[in-house]
Protein backbone atom coordinates (compact mmCIF):
# COMPACT_ATOMS: atom_id res chain seq x y z
CA UNK A 1 0.00 0.00 0.00
CA UNK A 2 1.46 3.43 -1.05
CA UNK A 3 0.40 4.93 2.47
CA UNK A 4 2.70 1.91 4.07
CA UNK A 5 5.54 3.47 1.93
CA UNK A 6 5.17 7.06 2.82
CA UNK A 7 5.11 6.24 6.55
CA UNK A 8 8.44 4.40 6.18
CA UNK A 9 9.83 7.27 4.00
CA UNK A 10 8.82 9.98 6.85
CA UNK A 11 9.48 8.15 9.71
CA UNK A 12 11.92 5.53 8.81
CA UNK A 13 13.93 5.22 12.72
CA UNK A 14 10.15 5.21 14.29
CA UNK A 15 9.35 2.43 12.19
CA UNK A 16 12.31 0.45 12.15
CA UNK A 17 11.89 0.23 15.79
CA UNK A 18 8.40 -0.90 15.84
CA UNK A 19 9.22 -3.49 13.36
CA UNK A 20 12.04 -4.58 15.11
CA UNK A 21 10.12 -4.45 18.45
CA UNK A 22 7.21 -6.31 17.50
CA UNK A 23 9.05 -9.11 15.57
CA UNK A 24 10.94 -9.86 18.39
CA UNK A 25 8.09 -10.37 20.90
CA UNK A 26 6.36 -12.68 18.17
CA UNK A 27 9.48 -14.50 17.99
CA UNK A 28 9.80 -15.18 21.87
CA UNK A 29 6.28 -15.91 21.74
CA UNK A 30 6.88 -18.71 19.67
CA UNK A 31 9.59 -19.86 21.16
CA UNK A 32 7.63 -20.10 24.38
CA UNK A 33 4.89 -21.37 22.65
CA UNK A 34 7.63 -24.34 21.06
CA UNK A 35 8.74 -25.24 24.13
CA UNK A 36 5.14 -27.08 24.49
CA UNK A 37 6.20 -29.56 22.46
CA UNK A 38 9.05 -31.26 23.81
CA UNK A 39 6.79 -30.65 27.54
CA UNK A 40 4.30 -32.68 25.48
CA UNK A 41 6.34 -35.56 24.39
CA UNK A 42 7.49 -35.88 28.28
CA UNK A 43 3.93 -35.73 30.49
CA UNK A 44 2.91 -38.19 27.68
CA UNK A 45 6.44 -40.14 28.16
CA UNK A 46 7.15 -40.39 24.65
CA UNK A 47 3.99 -42.07 23.81
CA UNK A 48 2.10 -38.36 21.84
CA UNK A 49 2.52 -38.58 17.79
CA UNK A 50 1.22 -34.80 18.00
CA UNK A 51 5.38 -34.21 17.65
CA UNK A 52 7.18 -36.00 15.06
CA UNK A 53 10.32 -37.65 15.94
CA UNK A 54 12.74 -34.95 14.18
CA UNK A 55 11.15 -32.17 15.67
CA UNK A 56 11.57 -33.25 19.09
CA UNK A 57 14.90 -34.20 18.76
CA UNK A 58 15.77 -30.56 17.14
CA UNK A 59 14.10 -29.56 20.51
CA UNK A 60 15.63 -31.78 22.73
CA UNK A 61 19.15 -30.92 21.04
CA UNK A 62 18.75 -26.90 21.41
CA UNK A 63 18.14 -27.45 25.24
CA UNK A 64 20.82 -29.70 25.43
CA UNK A 65 23.44 -27.27 23.99
CA UNK A 66 21.81 -24.22 26.10
CA UNK A 67 22.47 -26.94 28.89
CA UNK A 68 18.54 -26.53 30.03
CA UNK A 69 17.38 -29.98 31.74
CA UNK A 70 13.76 -30.50 29.85
CA UNK A 71 11.58 -30.83 32.85
CA UNK A 72 8.48 -30.30 33.49
CA UNK A 73 8.98 -27.41 35.53
CA UNK A 74 11.88 -25.34 33.38
CA UNK A 75 9.58 -25.91 30.49
CA UNK A 76 6.80 -24.13 32.39
CA UNK A 77 9.13 -21.83 33.10
CA UNK A 78 10.59 -21.05 29.46
CA UNK A 79 7.03 -20.22 28.70
CA UNK A 80 6.50 -17.92 31.19
CA UNK A 81 9.61 -16.23 30.66
CA UNK A 82 8.88 -16.30 27.07
CA UNK A 83 4.94 -14.60 27.66
CA UNK A 84 6.74 -12.09 29.61
CA UNK A 85 9.02 -10.58 27.22
CA UNK A 86 6.75 -10.77 24.44
CA UNK A 87 4.15 -8.54 26.99
CA UNK A 88 7.84 -5.78 27.20
CA UNK A 89 9.00 -5.91 23.65
CA UNK A 90 4.57 -5.32 22.66
CA UNK A 91 4.13 -2.44 25.29
CA UNK A 92 7.38 -0.98 24.39
CA UNK A 93 6.60 -0.76 20.53
CA UNK A 94 3.15 0.74 21.13
CA UNK A 95 4.68 2.92 23.27
CA UNK A 96 6.28 3.86 20.33
CA UNK A 97 3.35 3.57 18.26
CA UNK A 98 1.92 6.11 20.28
CA UNK A 99 4.52 8.37 20.14
CA UNK A 100 4.38 8.57 16.07
CA UNK A 101 0.40 8.85 16.33
CA UNK A 102 1.08 11.72 17.82
CA UNK A 103 4.00 12.96 15.77
CA UNK A 104 1.86 12.36 12.64
CA UNK A 105 -0.98 14.21 13.90
CA UNK A 106 1.10 17.34 15.24
CA UNK A 107 3.54 17.23 12.14
CA UNK A 108 0.68 17.76 10.27
CA UNK A 109 -1.73 19.90 11.25
CA UNK A 110 1.88 22.01 11.56
CA UNK A 111 3.22 21.60 8.48
CA UNK A 112 -0.50 22.81 7.04
CA UNK A 113 -0.23 25.88 9.20
CA UNK A 114 3.12 26.88 8.03
CA UNK A 115 2.48 26.42 4.55
CA UNK A 116 -1.15 28.60 5.14
CA UNK A 117 0.84 31.20 6.84
CA UNK A 118 3.47 31.33 4.17
CA UNK A 119 0.82 31.19 1.46
CA UNK A 120 -0.27 34.34 -0.86
CA UNK A 121 -3.37 36.63 0.30
CA UNK A 122 -5.51 35.68 -2.92
CA UNK A 123 -5.24 31.72 -1.88
CA UNK A 124 -6.34 32.13 1.93
CA UNK A 125 -8.88 34.61 0.66
CA UNK A 126 -10.07 31.56 -1.61
CA UNK A 127 -10.44 29.17 0.98
CA UNK A 128 -13.70 28.30 3.41
CA UNK A 129 -12.30 28.38 6.77
CA UNK A 130 -14.69 24.95 7.84
CA UNK A 131 -12.64 23.15 4.99
CA UNK A 132 -9.59 24.61 6.76
CA UNK A 133 -10.85 23.54 10.33
CA UNK A 134 -11.52 20.33 9.04
CA UNK A 135 -7.95 19.52 7.68
CA UNK A 136 -6.56 20.66 11.19
CA UNK A 137 -8.95 18.25 12.98
CA UNK A 138 -10.78 15.56 11.75
CA UNK A 139 -8.11 14.54 8.68
CA UNK A 140 -4.50 15.24 10.76
CA UNK A 141 -6.60 12.87 13.23
CA UNK A 142 -7.65 10.34 10.91
CA UNK A 143 -4.08 10.66 9.05
CA UNK A 144 -2.12 9.75 12.65
CA UNK A 145 -5.14 6.90 13.46
CA UNK A 146 -4.04 5.34 10.01
CA UNK A 147 -0.24 4.83 11.65
CA UNK A 148 -1.66 2.78 14.26
CA UNK A 149 -3.58 0.59 11.97
CA UNK A 150 -0.19 0.10 9.96
CA UNK A 151 1.48 -1.11 12.96
CA UNK A 152 -1.14 -3.21 14.61
CA UNK A 153 -1.74 -4.73 10.66
CA UNK A 154 2.70 -5.44 11.12
CA UNK A 155 2.28 -7.09 14.82
CA UNK A 156 -0.79 -9.37 13.95
CA UNK A 157 0.87 -10.46 10.74
CA UNK A 158 4.16 -11.55 12.75
CA UNK A 159 2.19 -13.04 15.37
CA UNK A 160 0.11 -15.12 12.78
CA UNK A 161 3.65 -16.23 11.11
CA UNK A 162 4.93 -17.34 14.25
CA UNK A 163 1.43 -19.61 14.72
CA UNK A 164 1.76 -20.66 11.02
CA UNK A 165 5.54 -22.22 12.01
CA UNK A 166 4.06 -24.18 15.71
CA UNK A 167 1.45 -25.53 13.42
CA UNK A 168 4.13 -26.62 10.60
CA UNK A 169 6.01 -28.13 13.60
CA UNK A 170 2.66 -29.73 14.62
CA UNK A 171 1.36 -31.40 11.18
CA UNK A 172 2.75 -29.57 8.17
CA UNK A 173 -0.32 -31.36 6.46
CA UNK A 174 -3.30 -29.80 8.38
CA UNK A 175 -1.77 -26.83 8.62
CA UNK A 176 -0.67 -26.34 4.44
CA UNK A 177 -4.61 -26.90 4.43
CA UNK A 178 -5.47 -24.36 6.85
CA UNK A 179 -3.72 -21.58 4.98
CA UNK A 180 -4.72 -22.84 1.67
CA UNK A 181 -8.63 -22.92 2.44
CA UNK A 182 -7.41 -19.53 4.52
CA UNK A 183 -5.86 -17.58 1.87
CA UNK A 184 -8.98 -18.49 -0.61
CA UNK A 185 -11.46 -17.25 2.44
CA UNK A 186 -9.19 -14.47 2.34
CA UNK A 187 -9.19 -12.92 -1.03
CA UNK A 188 -13.10 -13.77 -1.64
CA UNK A 189 -13.36 -11.55 1.59
CA UNK A 190 -11.27 -8.82 -0.23
CA UNK A 191 -13.87 -6.60 -2.02
CA UNK A 192 -14.75 -5.35 1.83
CA UNK A 193 -11.67 -3.60 2.10
CA UNK A 194 -12.17 -2.08 -1.32
CA UNK A 195 -15.63 -0.90 -0.38
CA UNK A 196 -14.22 0.63 2.69
CA UNK A 197 -11.59 2.05 0.71
CA UNK A 198 -14.30 3.99 -0.90
CA UNK A 199 -16.20 4.50 2.09
CA UNK A 200 -13.15 6.07 3.49
CA UNK A 201 -13.20 8.86 0.44
CA UNK A 202 -16.83 9.42 0.64
CA UNK A 203 -16.46 9.96 4.36
CA UNK A 204 -13.44 12.31 3.80
CA UNK A 205 -15.07 14.66 1.33
CA UNK A 206 -18.38 14.62 3.27
CA UNK A 207 -16.93 15.72 6.50
CA UNK A 208 -14.87 18.56 4.46
CA UNK A 209 -17.80 19.58 2.49
CA UNK A 210 -20.16 19.22 5.81
CA UNK A 211 -17.37 21.62 8.26
CA UNK A 212 -17.31 24.37 5.67
CA UNK A 213 -21.13 24.37 5.45
CA UNK A 214 -21.13 24.13 9.16
CA UNK A 215 -19.05 27.15 10.04
CA UNK A 216 -20.25 29.39 7.15
CA UNK A 217 -24.17 28.94 8.77
CA UNK A 218 -23.18 29.56 12.17
CA UNK A 219 -21.57 33.20 11.29
CA UNK A 220 -24.78 33.81 8.64
CA UNK A 221 -26.92 32.72 11.66
CA UNK A 222 -28.16 35.79 12.91
CA UNK A 223 -29.45 37.77 10.10
CA UNK A 224 -31.09 33.96 8.63
CA UNK A 225 -32.92 33.88 11.45
CA UNK A 226 -33.82 37.51 12.20
CA UNK A 227 -35.63 37.05 8.93
CA UNK A 228 -37.07 33.54 9.87
CA UNK A 229 -34.56 31.59 7.22
CA UNK A 230 -32.70 29.69 9.09
CA UNK A 231 -34.76 26.25 7.73
CA UNK A 232 -32.61 26.68 4.22
CA UNK A 233 -29.66 26.43 6.20
CA UNK A 234 -31.60 23.87 8.21
CA UNK A 235 -32.06 22.00 5.09
CA UNK A 236 -28.67 22.46 3.69
CA UNK A 237 -26.68 20.99 6.56
CA UNK A 238 -29.42 17.87 6.66
CA UNK A 239 -28.70 17.08 3.18
CA UNK A 240 -24.92 17.16 4.03
CA UNK A 241 -25.30 15.45 7.21
CA UNK A 242 -27.75 12.55 4.95
CA UNK A 243 -24.35 12.68 2.98
CA UNK A 244 -21.91 11.76 5.24
CA UNK A 245 -24.67 9.20 7.44
CA UNK A 246 -24.41 7.45 3.95
CA UNK A 247 -20.26 6.66 3.93
CA UNK A 248 -20.63 5.79 7.48
CA UNK A 249 -23.29 3.16 6.77
CA UNK A 250 -21.08 1.93 3.95
CA UNK A 251 -17.76 1.84 6.38
CA UNK A 252 -19.53 -0.24 9.73
CA UNK A 253 -21.69 -2.54 6.77
CA UNK A 254 -17.99 -3.40 5.16
CA UNK A 255 -16.43 -3.73 8.66
CA UNK A 256 -19.12 -5.67 10.40
CA UNK A 257 -19.63 -8.06 7.05
CA UNK A 258 -15.77 -8.98 7.06
CA UNK A 259 -16.15 -9.62 11.05
CA UNK A 260 -19.21 -12.03 10.41
CA UNK A 261 -18.15 -13.53 7.69
CA UNK A 262 -14.75 -14.36 8.51
CA UNK A 263 -15.89 -16.20 11.88
CA UNK A 264 -18.50 -18.25 10.00
CA UNK A 265 -15.49 -19.14 7.55
CA UNK A 266 -12.86 -19.30 10.18
CA UNK A 267 -15.15 -21.82 11.77
CA UNK A 268 -15.53 -24.10 8.60
CA UNK A 269 -11.97 -24.30 7.84
CA UNK A 270 -11.12 -25.20 11.73
CA UNK A 271 -14.58 -27.88 10.74
CA UNK A 272 -12.50 -29.32 7.59
CA UNK A 273 -9.56 -29.94 9.21
CA UNK A 274 -10.93 -31.34 12.40
CA UNK A 275 -13.10 -33.90 9.42
CA UNK A 276 -9.40 -34.36 7.31
CA UNK A 277 -7.13 -34.57 10.82
CA UNK A 278 -10.26 -37.64 11.93
CA UNK A 279 -10.95 -39.38 8.40
CA UNK A 280 -7.58 -38.98 6.62
CA UNK A 281 -4.87 -38.76 8.88
CA UNK A 282 -6.53 -40.11 12.06
CA UNK A 283 -4.91 -38.61 14.82
CA UNK A 284 -5.72 -38.82 18.28
CA UNK A 285 -8.31 -36.67 19.63
CA UNK A 286 -5.84 -34.94 22.28
CA UNK A 287 -3.54 -34.14 19.72
CA UNK A 288 -6.80 -32.40 17.51
CA UNK A 289 -7.45 -30.62 20.16
CA UNK A 290 -4.00 -28.69 20.15
CA UNK A 291 -3.88 -28.15 16.41
CA UNK A 292 -7.14 -27.07 16.81
CA UNK A 293 -5.99 -23.92 19.25
CA UNK A 294 -2.40 -23.67 17.29
CA UNK A 295 -5.17 -23.17 14.10
CA UNK A 296 -7.72 -20.75 15.69
CA UNK A 297 -5.30 -18.54 17.06
CA UNK A 298 -3.38 -18.11 13.48
CA UNK A 299 -6.33 -17.72 11.76
CA UNK A 300 -7.63 -15.28 14.34
CA UNK A 301 -4.85 -13.16 13.55
CA UNK A 302 -5.20 -13.18 10.33
CA UNK A 303 -8.66 -12.11 10.23
CA UNK A 304 -7.54 -9.06 12.61
CA UNK A 305 -5.00 -8.56 9.83
CA UNK A 306 -7.32 -7.84 7.18
CA UNK A 307 -9.82 -5.86 9.77
CA UNK A 308 -6.73 -3.43 10.65
CA UNK A 309 -5.96 -3.43 6.99
CA UNK A 310 -9.73 -2.71 5.67
CA UNK A 311 -9.45 0.12 8.52
CA UNK A 312 -5.81 1.58 7.32
CA UNK A 313 -7.42 1.44 3.94
CA UNK A 314 -10.19 3.87 5.37
CA UNK A 315 -8.09 6.65 6.37
CA UNK A 316 -6.17 6.31 4.35
CA UNK A 317 -8.52 9.27 1.73
CA UNK A 318 -7.78 11.18 5.17
CA UNK A 319 -4.40 10.84 5.16
CA UNK A 320 -4.08 12.09 1.29
CA UNK A 321 -6.50 14.84 1.15
CA UNK A 322 -4.45 16.45 4.32
CA UNK A 323 -1.37 16.04 2.25
CA UNK A 324 -2.95 17.93 -1.13
CA UNK A 325 -4.66 20.94 1.06
CA UNK A 326 -0.50 20.98 2.35
CA UNK A 327 0.98 20.98 -1.34
CA UNK A 328 -1.80 23.31 -2.50
CA UNK A 329 -0.60 25.73 0.15
CA UNK A 330 2.85 25.43 -0.34
CA UNK A 331 2.32 26.13 -3.97
CA UNK A 332 0.66 28.91 -3.62
CA UNK A 333 3.23 30.33 -1.59
CA UNK A 334 4.13 34.26 -1.35
CA UNK A 335 6.68 35.30 -3.67
CA UNK A 336 9.94 36.45 -2.69
CA UNK A 337 10.38 39.95 -2.23
CA UNK A 338 13.56 41.83 -1.79
CA UNK A 339 15.85 41.97 1.63
CA UNK A 340 16.99 45.79 2.12
CA UNK A 341 16.03 46.71 5.35
CA UNK A 342 13.06 49.59 5.55
CA UNK A 343 12.46 52.99 7.18
CA UNK A 344 9.58 55.05 7.38
CA UNK A 345 11.34 58.89 7.63
CA UNK A 346 9.81 60.43 4.73
CA UNK A 347 6.39 58.47 3.65
CA UNK A 348 5.01 55.96 1.68
CA UNK A 349 4.35 56.91 -2.02
CA UNK A 350 2.18 55.21 -4.71
CA UNK A 351 2.81 55.91 -8.39
CA UNK A 352 0.70 55.14 -11.57
CA UNK A 353 -0.42 52.05 -10.02
CA UNK A 354 -3.19 49.75 -11.65
CA UNK A 355 -4.59 46.67 -10.13
CA UNK A 356 -7.22 44.13 -10.97
CA UNK A 357 -9.03 40.68 -9.64
CA UNK A 358 -9.62 37.98 -12.50
CA UNK A 359 -9.67 40.58 -15.31
CA UNK A 360 -11.91 42.76 -13.38
CA UNK A 361 -10.10 46.24 -13.09
CA UNK A 362 -9.75 48.05 -9.69
CA UNK A 363 -7.53 50.51 -9.73
CA UNK A 364 -6.19 52.12 -12.61
CA UNK A 365 -3.16 54.86 -12.19
CA UNK A 366 -3.32 55.37 -8.91
CA UNK A 367 -1.40 58.19 -7.30
CA UNK A 368 -0.95 59.07 -3.64
CA UNK A 369 1.38 60.58 -1.36
CA UNK A 370 1.51 59.24 2.39
CA UNK A 371 3.72 61.84 4.34
CA UNK A 372 5.91 60.07 7.01
CA UNK A 373 4.27 61.77 10.75
CA UNK A 374 0.68 63.01 9.11
CA UNK A 375 -2.75 61.68 9.36
CA UNK A 376 -4.15 60.80 5.69
CA UNK A 377 -7.73 59.33 4.96
CA UNK A 378 -9.11 57.45 1.73
CA UNK A 379 -12.59 57.99 1.60
CA UNK A 380 -14.69 56.60 -0.98
CA UNK A 381 -18.28 54.03 -1.83
CA UNK A 382 -17.78 50.74 -1.13
CA UNK A 383 -16.05 49.04 -3.61
CA UNK A 384 -13.72 51.65 -4.67
CA UNK A 385 -11.09 49.92 -3.74
CA UNK A 386 -9.65 51.52 -0.54
CA UNK A 387 -9.09 47.89 1.00
CA UNK A 388 -7.33 46.60 -2.18
CA UNK A 389 -4.87 49.79 -1.64
CA UNK A 390 -4.12 49.33 1.66
CA UNK A 391 -3.39 45.28 0.83
CA UNK A 392 -0.93 46.58 -1.49
CA UNK A 393 0.43 49.41 0.59
CA UNK A 394 0.85 45.79 3.57
CA UNK A 395 2.60 43.90 0.60
CA UNK A 396 -0.18 41.15 0.74
CA UNK A 397 -0.94 41.95 -2.57
CA UNK A 398 1.61 42.51 -5.63
CA UNK A 399 0.81 45.28 -8.24
CA UNK A 400 0.39 45.03 -11.61
CA UNK A 401 1.69 48.27 -13.39
CA UNK A 402 3.29 50.93 -11.25
CA UNK A 403 4.98 50.97 -8.01
CA UNK A 404 5.11 51.41 -4.39
CA UNK A 405 8.12 53.10 -2.47
CA UNK A 406 8.79 53.08 1.07
CA UNK A 407 11.30 56.13 1.63
CA UNK A 408 11.96 56.58 -1.84
CA UNK A 409 12.70 52.40 -1.96
CA UNK A 410 10.34 49.86 -4.18
CA UNK A 411 8.41 47.47 -1.96
CA UNK A 412 9.43 44.67 -4.20
CA UNK A 413 12.98 45.42 -2.98
CA UNK A 414 12.46 45.47 0.42
CA UNK A 415 12.22 42.75 3.55
CA UNK A 416 8.67 42.59 3.54
CA UNK A 417 8.70 40.79 7.20
CA UNK A 418 10.81 43.69 8.62
CA UNK A 419 7.99 46.34 6.84
CA UNK A 420 4.86 44.54 7.98
CA UNK A 421 6.46 44.44 11.69
CA UNK A 422 6.63 48.38 11.09
CA UNK A 423 2.75 48.89 10.68
CA UNK A 424 -0.23 48.28 13.23
CA UNK A 425 -3.61 47.52 11.74
CA UNK A 426 -6.55 48.09 13.03
CA UNK A 427 -9.60 46.22 11.21
CA UNK A 428 -13.45 47.01 10.85
CA UNK A 429 -14.50 43.76 12.71
CA UNK A 430 -13.27 43.51 15.96
CA UNK A 431 -12.57 40.07 16.33
CA UNK A 432 -11.22 39.06 20.12
CA UNK A 433 -10.18 36.13 21.64
CA UNK A 434 -12.02 34.22 24.31
CA UNK A 435 -9.12 35.25 26.90
CA UNK A 436 -7.98 37.91 29.06
CA UNK A 437 -7.69 41.62 27.91
CA UNK A 438 -3.81 40.92 28.06
CA UNK A 439 -3.29 38.24 25.88
CA UNK A 440 -5.93 39.85 23.07
CA UNK A 441 -3.24 42.76 23.67
CA UNK A 442 -0.47 40.59 22.91
CA UNK A 443 -1.46 37.74 20.74
CA UNK A 444 1.08 35.06 22.81
CA UNK A 445 4.32 37.30 21.66
CA UNK A 446 6.72 36.06 24.82
CA UNK A 447 8.46 39.18 23.98
CA UNK A 448 5.81 41.77 25.20
CA UNK A 449 5.50 42.10 29.21
CA UNK A 450 2.45 43.40 30.79
CA UNK A 451 3.95 46.40 30.94
CA UNK A 452 3.92 47.17 27.63
CA UNK A 453 0.19 45.37 27.33
CA UNK A 454 -0.70 48.24 29.69
CA UNK A 455 1.45 51.03 28.04
CA UNK A 456 -0.87 49.86 24.88
CA UNK A 457 -4.26 50.66 26.15
CA UNK A 458 -3.51 53.60 28.19
CA UNK A 459 -2.38 55.05 24.15
CA UNK A 460 -5.96 53.34 22.95
CA UNK A 461 -7.72 55.37 25.90
CA UNK A 462 -8.55 51.69 27.31
CA UNK A 463 -7.05 51.91 30.54
CA UNK A 464 -10.38 53.70 32.39
CA UNK A 465 -12.44 51.12 31.91
CA UNK A 466 -9.80 48.11 32.48
CA UNK A 467 -8.62 49.69 35.67
CA UNK A 468 -12.22 49.68 37.01
CA UNK A 469 -12.33 46.11 36.58
CA UNK A 470 -12.25 43.51 39.50
CA UNK A 471 -9.49 41.33 37.45
CA UNK A 472 -8.33 44.24 35.27
CA UNK A 473 -5.88 43.78 32.54
CA UNK A 474 -6.61 39.63 33.03
CA UNK A 475 -10.36 39.90 32.72
CA UNK A 476 -11.64 37.12 30.15
CA UNK A 477 -13.53 39.24 27.24
CA UNK A 478 -15.66 35.82 26.45
CA UNK A 479 -16.64 34.90 23.27
CA UNK A 480 -15.59 37.14 20.54
CA UNK A 481 -15.63 39.90 23.08
CA UNK A 482 -18.98 39.59 23.95
CA UNK A 483 -18.62 40.99 27.78
CA UNK A 484 -17.13 44.23 26.29
CA UNK A 485 -19.00 46.74 24.49
CA UNK A 486 -18.25 47.96 20.57
CA UNK A 487 -16.30 51.10 21.99
CA UNK A 488 -14.16 48.90 24.66
CA UNK A 489 -13.77 46.25 22.21
CA UNK A 490 -12.32 48.50 19.39
CA UNK A 491 -9.67 50.45 21.56
CA UNK A 492 -8.74 46.53 22.84
CA UNK A 493 -8.15 46.20 19.17
CA UNK A 494 -6.09 49.41 19.09
CA UNK A 495 -3.98 48.74 21.89
CA UNK A 496 -3.10 45.23 19.87
CA UNK A 497 -1.94 47.70 17.14
CA UNK A 498 0.25 49.68 19.46
CA UNK A 499 1.57 47.42 21.46
CA UNK A 500 4.60 46.77 19.50
CA UNK A 501 5.34 50.38 18.65
CA UNK A 502 4.25 50.25 15.21
CA UNK A 503 5.80 53.23 12.49
CA UNK A 504 2.84 53.20 10.29
CA UNK A 505 -0.44 52.37 12.12
CA UNK A 506 -3.30 51.41 9.37
CA UNK A 507 -6.97 52.23 10.25
CA UNK A 508 -9.40 49.82 7.96
CA UNK A 509 -12.62 51.59 8.59
CA UNK A 510 -11.96 51.27 12.42
CA UNK A 511 -15.02 53.52 13.30
CA UNK A 512 -17.17 52.32 11.35
CA UNK A 513 -19.16 49.85 13.44
CA UNK A 514 -19.42 52.09 16.67
CA UNK A 515 -22.35 54.37 17.47
CA UNK A 516 -21.95 58.37 16.73
CA UNK A 517 -20.95 59.21 20.98
CA UNK A 518 -18.17 56.07 20.70
CA UNK A 519 -17.11 57.01 17.71
CA UNK A 520 -16.55 60.70 18.41
CA UNK A 521 -14.34 59.19 21.49
CA UNK A 522 -12.70 57.03 19.55
CA UNK A 523 -11.80 59.09 16.86
CA UNK A 524 -10.25 61.51 18.97
CA UNK A 525 -8.35 59.00 20.30
CA UNK A 526 -6.79 58.04 17.06
CA UNK A 527 -6.43 61.65 16.14
CA UNK A 528 -4.08 61.97 19.07
CA UNK A 529 -1.96 59.37 17.94
CA UNK A 530 -1.72 60.76 14.53
CA UNK A 531 0.81 62.95 16.74
CA UNK A 532 3.23 60.03 17.30
CA UNK A 533 2.08 57.86 14.10
CA UNK A 534 2.26 58.01 10.43
CA UNK A 535 -1.28 56.81 10.18
CA UNK A 536 -3.31 55.62 6.90
CA UNK A 537 -7.23 55.49 7.70
CA UNK A 538 -9.86 54.10 5.19
CA UNK A 539 -13.16 55.68 6.33
CA UNK A 540 -16.62 57.20 4.75
CA UNK A 541 -17.28 59.18 8.20
CA UNK A 542 -16.61 62.67 8.55
CA UNK A 543 -15.42 62.07 12.44
CA UNK A 544 -11.71 60.96 11.28
CA UNK A 545 -11.73 62.94 7.76
CA UNK A 546 -12.16 66.55 9.77
CA UNK A 547 -9.00 65.04 12.02
CA UNK A 548 -6.95 64.19 9.10
CA UNK A 549 -3.83 66.42 7.47
CA UNK A 550 -4.94 65.24 3.85
CA UNK A 551 -7.92 63.43 2.26
CA UNK A 552 -7.72 61.44 -1.28
CA UNK A 553 -11.26 60.50 -2.77
CA UNK A 554 -10.91 57.09 -4.43
CA UNK A 555 -13.94 57.43 -7.29
CA UNK A 556 -15.12 54.11 -8.12
CA UNK A 557 -15.31 52.92 -11.40
CA UNK A 558 -12.27 55.13 -12.71
CA UNK A 559 -10.14 54.15 -9.56
CA UNK A 560 -8.41 57.29 -10.02
CA UNK A 561 -7.49 59.30 -6.74
CA UNK A 562 -8.01 63.01 -6.65
CA UNK A 563 -7.01 64.94 -3.84
CA UNK A 564 -9.84 67.25 -1.65
CA UNK A 565 -9.75 69.36 0.88
CA UNK A 566 -9.54 68.10 4.59
CA UNK A 567 -12.53 68.34 6.39
CA UNK A 568 -14.42 67.06 3.48
CA UNK A 569 -17.53 64.91 3.74
CA UNK A 570 -17.68 61.60 2.05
Amino acid sequence: MRLIKEFINQYPLQCLLVCVSLTVASVAEGLSISTLLPLLTIATNGSSSLVSHKTSDFLSEGLHWLSISPTIGTMISIVAVGLVLKAGLTLFAYRQVGYTVAAIATDGRLNFLRALSSSRWEYFLSQRTGRLSNTISTEATNSAEAFQSMANFAALISQATVFLIVALLINWKIAALAMVVGSLVFGVLKIMVSISREAGGRQSNAFQQLMALLTDSLSSLKPLKSMAREGQIDRMLERQTRELNSALRMRVLAQESLKALQELLIGIVLIVGVAASLLVWNLQLSEIMVLTIVLARMLTRLSKVQQEYQKLASREAFYWAMKEQIQNARAAREAEFGERKPTLEKGVTVEHMSFGYEGRSVLRDVNIEIPAGEFTTLIGFSGAGKTTLIDLIIGLLRTEQGRILIDGVPIDDIDIRAWRSMIGYVPQDTILLNDSIYNNVVVGDENLSEDAAIDALKRAGAWDFISGLTQGIHTNVGEHGGRLSGGQRQRVVIARALVHRPRLLILDEATSALDPETEAAVSATLADLGKDYTVLAVSHRTALTERSSRVYRLDQGTARLTEVPARASA
